[in-house]
């Protein structure tokens, strides 16, 4: 049981590796057998309220089972804030819940900095007016450099703008009015990716 040792020593680890989190690396080399025991170890971790990284090895162990069991967890709020939010980033992956917004949308409310960052992050990138709201408030108010940051990206996604799908000049423009310490320059930007990218948002 190689593979599955690997993984069980993967948690006493200190290293980049550990921080680096969980890889399907150490799933693919295991049989079912394997893989169905990396499951259950991994799914008492996360009944317990889980971790990011617990919920999302779940997900690479067995998603198919993960799911229905996962969405109850959520359901029943059983999970702590940060594997809230890797299971709705999980559960939206498989099925396109819109109601799964409503978890990250709260997370960015979080008086945890982090758990902000988290959910700015993991958000799913769609052109929904309660997100594109929570989003700019957060980039109005946010104290917070990473958070604010992937609240950043995370709204010029929204409108269909990433640093692939435009000029590094357009994205500039637009990340820089985002981030700008000059409240009205960034109320300019919000109306300016309304009448320029609007229409053909995300």
């Amino acid at each position: 049981m190689n593979a599955y040792q690997n993984f069980l020593d993967f948690f006493s680890m200190h290293n980049k590796e550990r921080l680096d989190g969980l890889s399907e690396y150490y799933f693919d080399l295991m049989t079912a057998n394997e893989r169905s025991m990396a499951f259950d170890y991994l799914l008492e971790k996360v009944e317990a309220g889980g971790t990011e990284e617990s919920v999302h090895g779940l997900f690479m162990a067995d998603a198919s089972r993960a799911t229905p069991l996962v969405k109850e967890l959520l359901k029943k709020k059983s999970l702590r804030d940060e594997a809230q939010i890797a299971a709705a980033w999980n559960l939206y992956g498989h099925a396109l819940d819109p109601s799964l917004l409503a978890v990250f949308i709260d997370s960015m409310s979080s008086d945890n900095r982090h758990i902000r960052a988290k959910a700015a992050y993991y958000v799913p990138a769609e052109f929904e007016p309660e997100l594109i709201s929570h989003l700019q408030g957060m980039i109005r108010t946010e104290t917070d450099r990473m958070a604010l940051i992937h609240a950043t990206n995370k709204l010029l996604e929204c409108y269909g703008i990433t640093r692939a799908s435009v000029e590094k000049e357009e994205f500039s423009r637009f990340y820089r009015g985002l981030r700008s310490e000059d409240q009205d320059v960034k109320e300019m930007t919000f109306r300016q990716l309304d009448i320029e990218y609007g229409n053909t948002a995300v």
